[in-house]
C-alpha cells in the first residue's frame, strides 16, 4: 500500500494543477469579455447617437447627414473578439451592424455627398421618409446591442435611444417608447417609401 502513496500524491498534485489552470482560463476569459463588452459599449453608443443626429436633421433639424462609416469601421475591429461574448449578445452584434450596414447605403442612395462623410436631405419625400424608417431601424439594434453589453454604460439622463423620427427628444418616456417600439406595432411602424406609392 505504501508504494502507492507517492502516485497518488502526484494524482493530486496534477489533479490540482489542472484545476487551478482550467480556473486561471475562465478568469482569462472573463476578463477578455468584460473589457470586449465595454468597448462594443462605447462604440455602440457613439453610432447610435450618430443615427440620432441624422434623425433629428430629418425631422427639420441643421443639415447635413452625417455617415457612420468612421465608427463601423471602429467597430468592426471589435467583431473578431466576439466568440468571447454569451451568444445572444453576439446575435445582437450582428443584427446592429447589418442594421448599420443598410442605413450607409440608404444614406448614400437618398442624400446627395457634400463632404466626405456629409449628405444633404433627400430633397424627394417619399425618399426622407425610407431612410427615417431605415435610420430607426437601425438605432433600435443598436440600443439592443448596447444594453445587452453594458446597461450601465449610458450617461446620466440620457437614456438610449431617445430619439426616434418625427419624435420631439424632449417628450415624456412613454411618447417615444411609442415611437421607439414600432416594431412591436406595426400600426407604429415610418411610412416606407413603397407604402407611399
Amino acid at each position: 500500500m505504501e508504494r502507492y502513496v507517492p502516485l497518488l500524491g502526484m494524482a493530486v498534485i496534477i489533479f490540482s494543477a489542472q484545476a487551478l489552470g482550467r480556473r486561471a482560463q475562465r478568469v482569462r476569459l472573463h476578463g477578455e469579455a468584460v473589457r470586449l463588452r465595454g468597448a462594443m459599449a462605447i462604440s455602440l453608443q457613439a453610432l447610435r447617437r450618430l443615427y440620432e443626429n441624422n434623425l433629428r436633421v430629418l425631422a427639420g433639424g441643421r443639415p447635413p447627414l452625417v455617415s457612420g462609416r468612421n465608427q463601423i469601421t471602429v467597430l468592426r475591429i471589435l467583431l473578431p473578439r466576439l466568440l468571447s461574448l454569451d451568444q445572444p449578445e453576439i446575435g445582437a452584434v450582428i443584427e446592429a451592424v447589418i442594421a448599420t450596414e443598410a442605413a450607409e447605403t440608404a444614406l448614400a442612395v437618398a442624400g446627395t455627398r457634400i463632404g466626405g462623410v456629409a449628405f444633404g436631405v433627400p430633397k424627394d419625400a417619399a425618399d426622407a421618409r425610407e431612410l427615417e424608417s431605415v435610420l430607426s431601424q437601425a438605432c433600435a439594434a443598436l440600443e439592443t446591442a448596447e444594453g445587452l453589453m453594458d446597461p450601465a454604460c449610458k450617461m446620466p439622463g440620457q437614456p438610449a435611444a431617445r430619439v426616434v423620427a418625427g419624435v420631439d427628444p424632449h417628450a415624456p418616456e412613454d411618447e417615444h417608447h411609442q415611437g421607439r417600439n414600432w416594431q412591436s406595432n406595426p400600426a407604429a411602424a415610418p411610412i416606407s417609401a413603397a407604402d407611399h406609392r
